[in-house]
């Protein structure tokens, strides 16, 4: 049996209200006591834990939960549970390998330890390495669950803005298996090989002349009558104004917020005259509404991807403690080289 640590290593936050303060400057590699199991508790030996959109957005204060100066950031990750005080359900977790999502409002996961509750952690199937399982929590899950919405829109196609990033792949991938044609937005030229590779139906780079006149037609052709949004700013109101009427757009995300204060715009006349609707997803809050089988079920699907390489997060570089901070640096400029990941314990 594994002696309980004193101690955890690990960045915590460095909130600064200052949106041009370097991001490596919003972490602090810290060691603090670590603190006994609450009732309903695992504690997790972190192997390896990504940066994602979210974690950005959490770092300059602009996500949905307060920054909590001092706690441990990172959202997900993947490790080993080594104590337990959950009952029935943690005694038989204890000793499995899991993908772990932070208790909201609590320490997070870039650190050597994570305290988490025991409903939070899925046991991972073991053709899955430690880098990919863990990322399988917020962006495949939320490339399902967004397909699945479309579907019971009786979308026949999507558009997906920021296609080249880990949720606009997965969607790709996704709704291919599920019939539905995408149309994939995005900004390098030199992605757009790498999607019609994958199986994106169109690809349009938003910086050209034609843009609108390109997505209008691909819309209407194909039928597409979902925004699946991950920028917003303006992004949303241009885009939806090429989309048929009755469309929806599904705001997930607001990568504009890791450059700019704007959270999102929409097109007042289009939601009039065009009967055109705007709504959001969260999956902290689907997955707090959904039933434990539901988040099961979710879990065994995408896990059942990965190990069929079907769904395959593209990994820039595993990172420990030293080289963490630059890495973050990158990968916020550089979001489609792929996910950086912290081995805290390597």
């Amino acid at each position: 049996m594994s002696t309980y640590p004193t101690t955890n290593k690990g960045f915590a936050l460095n909130f600064i209200d200052n949106l041009d303060a370097p991001l490596s400057d919003r972490i602090t590699l810290i060691e603090k006591p670590l603190p006994k199991l609450k009732r309903g508790e695992v504690l997790v030996k972190m192997s390896a834990a990504p940066i994602n959109p979210s974690d950005l957005v959490y770092l300059m204060g602009k996500y949905g939960l307060p920054p909590v100066d001092g706690a441990y950031a990172g959202f997900e990750g993947c490790g080993e549970i080594i104590a337990a005080n959950a009952g029935l359900y943690g005694k038989w977790l204890n000793g499995k390998r899991v993908a772990v999502s932070a208790t909201p409002g609590k320490d997070g996961v870039w650190a050597q330890y994570a305290i988490t509750k025991a409903s939070y952690c899925l046991p991972v199937r073991k053709e899955i390495s430690d880098d990919q399982a863990s990322t399988i929590i917020v962006n495949p899950c939320t490339s399902v669950c967004l397909i699945e919405r479309a579907k019971e829109l009786g979308a026949k196609a999507v558009v997906i803005n920021a296609a080249a990033s880990q949720v606009g792949k997965g969607v790709i991938r996704y709704a291919k298996m599920q019939g539905i044609k995408t149309i994939a937005i995005v900004r390098s030229k030199s992605n757009v090989a790498v999607l019609e590779q994958l199986g994106a139906d169109r690809v349009i780079l938003t910086d050209t002349e034609s843009f609108r006149d390109e997505l209008k037609l691909a819309s209407k052709e194909l039928k597409a009558t979902v925004l699946l949004d991950a920028v917003a700013d303006v992004d949303t109101p241009k885009t939806m104004s090429c989309m048929p009427i009755g469309s929806t757009g599904i705001v997930y995300g607001r990568l504009t917020e890791t450059q700019d204060p704007i959270g999102g715009q929409f097109a007042v006349a289009d939601v009039i005259f065009k009967n055109q609707k705007i709504e959001g997803f969260w999956l902290a809050t689907y997955i707090g509404n959904a039933k434990p089988w539901q988040v099961l079920g979710l879990s065994k699907k995408v896990q059942k991807l990965f190990a069929e390489g079907i769904f395959q997060t593209d990994i820039y570089g595993q990172f420990d403690f030293d080289g963490f901070a630059t890495a973050l640096e990158h990968y916020a400029v550089h979001k489609s080289d792929g996910k950086v990941i912290l081995t805290p314990n390597a």
